[in-house]
């Protein structure tokens, strides 16, 4: 189970960077909802494309080398 929760974290890290590279503005303001400091960490992110994509890059990166440390199958009990 511990694998397959891990590949999971690895495919979101992977997608939402994915979305941050390649949307940084648009893929920041969707989250903008829920309490004023959430909000105004987004629109920071919304306001800096190019750090956003370069840590979007970085967790694709991380997500990429997390997948990649993985069992190819989980254990069997």
């Amino acid at each position: 189970m511990k694998v397959v929760l891990a590949e999971s974290a690895a495919m979101m890290a992977i997608g939402d960077g994915v979305l941050g590279l390649v949307f940084p503005v648009q893929h920041s303001i969707r989250w903008e909802s829920g309490p004023e400091p959430w909000r105004k960490y987004m629109r920071m992110w919304a306001g800096h494309p190019g750090l956003t994509r370069a840590v979007s890059a970085l967790q694709i990166a991380a997500g990429l080398v997390l997948a990649s440390r993985l069992p190819a199958a989980p254990a069997r009990k």
